[in-house]
């Protein structure tokens, strides 16, 4: 059995190939021409060189294959408009849904985010029955993530395309090469001074989130959606966890939040009058002063879903992080 994974190369995206060749599926990788493969570097997949955005490229990596699981994604924050999201995000989802029709895919699996649904506390965490924040929706990535998941459940019943979504929370582990969601150490280690906002995230491991896209590919049900999470954590106690793994003892400083937004103010002005992209907006100033807290429990109950420790996560990630410079 052949299984497409788009945005191979990526932190999931690599993690998925392994979790697939380690069940002894056969992968075709699909990467962009030039693109950095040091996450694939050994593995015994096909590599499909394309973009995910033309048509032509899409059916060809798509023919022969039984499954296609879409990873590919735009997920920086900058600039923070939709329009620098859609065709990566949304259109190339509907090229990759109309291709896995054409072809008769056995199953669709969209790889979307945990912020399509609305965030909970640590005593009642968000699930899939949450709506979408509404004030999510000036937030490109998430508001692109969300048109593209829709379009997917919806249009599954009308061309009975069997498809599956599964939403991950904020990853954490090894073969982070870009790096990307890896770049939250950056704040800790090495710091004099280490300034935290007052939300909170669930952090989840990327080996744990490739087993439950692949469980979610053979296990899940149609048109359902499987929230992928970890666990939940303020800022200030997921640096400390790390700062105690790499043994440094930086000063930790709270940030307010109503400093937080008033920055997030201010890059709202800087994007709209002076076309300038700032990693903070006033949509994530919001979402980081927030407890974006989530729960797996549907998705230990349907596929499986194994939560690996977040102790043990972090212990492998920052070693990796170390022994790659």
């Amino acid at each position: 059995m052949k299984v497409l994974v788009t945005g191979a190369n990526g932190l999931l995206g690599s993690h998925i190939v392994r979790e697939l060749l380690n069940r002894k599926f056969d992968v075709r990788a699909m990467v962009r021409k030039g693109s950095n493969l040091e996450a694939l570097k050994g593995l015994n997949c096909e590599f499909f060189k394309g973009r995910i955005t033309n048509k032509t490229d899409v059916e060809k990596a798509v023919k022969d294959c039984d499954y296609a699981i879409h990873a590919a994604a735009r997920t920086t924050q900058t600039p923070s408009q939709l329009e620098a999201f859609y065709k990566i995000n949304v259109q190339s989802t509907k090229l990759l849904f109309e291709a896995c029709v054409k072809y008769k895919i056995t199953r669709f699996v969209f790889v979307s985010t945990a912020n399509c649904f609305g965030n909970g506390t640590k005593v009642f965490p968000g699930n899939e029955k949450n709506p979408f924040p509404l004030w999510l929706k000036s937030s490109g990535y998430a508001y692109s993530k969300l048109l593209a998941q829709e379009m997917v459940l919806n249009k599954s019943g009308q061309y009975e395309l069997d498809t599956v979504v599964v939403n991950p929370t904020f990853l954490i582990g090894e073969n982070d090469v870009k790096p990307s969601s890896g770049e939250i150490f950056f704040h800790v280690v090495n710091k004099r001074f280490v300034f935290y906002p007052p939300g909170g995230k669930n952090f989840v491991d990327a080996k744990s989130v490739a087993g439950g896209v692949v469980n979610a590919m053979l296990k899940g049900k149609k048109r359902e959606s499987y929230l992928l999470a970890g666990e939940n954590l303020s800022y200030v106690d997921f640096f400390k966890t790390v700062m105690r793994i790499t043994q440094q003892n930086p000063l930790l400083i709270p940030v307010p939040s109503w400093f937080l937004k008033l920055l997030g103010y201010g890059g709202d002005l800087l994007e709209k009058w002076f076309k300038v992209p700032v990693q903070l907006t006033s949509t994530n100033a919001k979402m980081i002063c927030t407890g974006n807290y989530y729960s797996a429990e549907k998705a230990i109950k349907e596929i499986d879903f194994e939560v690996i420790p977040l102790q043990q996560s972090l212990e492998k990630a920052i070693l990796w992080f170390q022994k790659n410079n």
